[in-house]
Order: structure tokens, then sequence, then C-alpha cells
């Protein structure tokens, strides 16, 4: 969460409000979104000093706007340029599928049907995602000129082609288990 914080920062200073609405808007697939979580993150932030805040007040409401610092900076292009884990992508939820031979077989295929349900709305959302996302670059509605966030875009969007991709892959490997269920 703390990385995700500072690579939004990096972009533009933004509220605490801002930081969770964004990732429940775009990243909720990848981590919480709980206001608890983002105050956490930055609270923890704000002690390593890699944030700063300025206080203000917008229609009578106390609001602190957060700013990424030097040693913020510093900290995320350490973190960005390690290459990504694949210890550390696990998915709990397939030890459902390695003791799926103990549920009885009526309830096998309901649990199969439901996780392929929830893919589809998942790849939906992405989609929905993609689709404002292609919208608000074609749009101008975020400043293409500025180089950094050029390069955000495209890596956005690979992210996004990532996540459809990786839903419709599951669904479609779910879909084969089920005929093999079926013809067992």
């Amino acid at each position: 969460m703390e990385f995700i914080i500072l690579g939004l920062l990096i972009i533009k200073p933004m509220t605490g409000y801002e930081i969770q609405k964004f990732i429940k808007n775009n990243l909720s697939t990848i981590c919480s979104h709980s206001a608890g979580s983002v105050q956490t993150a930055l609270k923890k932030l704000s002690l390593q000093d890699s944030i700063e805040f300025e206080e203000y007040v917008e229609k009578g409401k106390n609001k602190k706007l957060y700013y990424i610092t030097e040693e913020g900076r510093a900290s995320f292009l350490e973190w960005i340029a390690t290459p990504m884990q694949t210890k550390k992508v696990k998915n709990i939820e397939l030890s459902k599928l390695f003791f799926l031979g103990i549920a009885p077989k009526e309830e096998r295929k309901k649990s199969i049907l439901g996780y392929i349900s929830q893919l589809e709305t998942v790849k939906n959302v992405l989609i929905s995602i993609k689709e404002e996302f292609e919208h608000m670059k074609s749009g101008k509605m975020i400043d293409t000129e500025d180089e950094l966030l050029k390069d955000v875009l495209i890596y956005q969007g690979y992210t996004l082609e990532y996540g459809i991709d990786s839903a419709e892959f599951e669904i479609e490997w779910y879909k084969k288990l089920l005929r093999k269920m079926e013809s067992e």
C-alpha cells in the first residue's frame, strides 16, 4: 500500500480521500481501499519522512494535502527498480481448489460457477475502467504532453490489459475444468 501511495503522490499531491477514491476506482483488485488502510499507510509514510502534508480548510472541513519528499521518491524508485517477485503473488483462494475434492460433488460445481461469476464481474469492471481510461486520454482530460504522466499512462494501460487477460484466462480455465468434471 505504501508504494502505491508514493507512486500516486509522484504523479500529483492528493488528499487522503482522493488517494482512497483512486485506489477504490482503479486498484481495488490489487489492494484494500479502506479508509483505515490508507490512513495507516499515510501515517507510516509520514513517520518515515517519505511524505509531508499541508493542512487547509475547504467548505468548513479540515483537509490534508499530501506530497512526496525526496526520501519518499528515492524509496519509491528503489522499489520500482526491483523486479516483480513471483513468490509475492499468492492466491490463498487456490487452496479451495486444492481441497475441492473434499466437498460434496454438488457443491464443487456450485463453487466453481460462483468463482467464474466473480471473475466475469471483475473482468467487466476492468473493461469499464479501461474504457473510461481511454476516453480520458483521447478527450485530453489528461495532460499527455507531460512525459512522466505519458509514461505512467502507458503502464497503467498495460496493467489493465493484464487484469482483463488474466480474468479471461481464468474464466476459460475454470470452464474447461467444469467440462472435465462433467465427463468424470
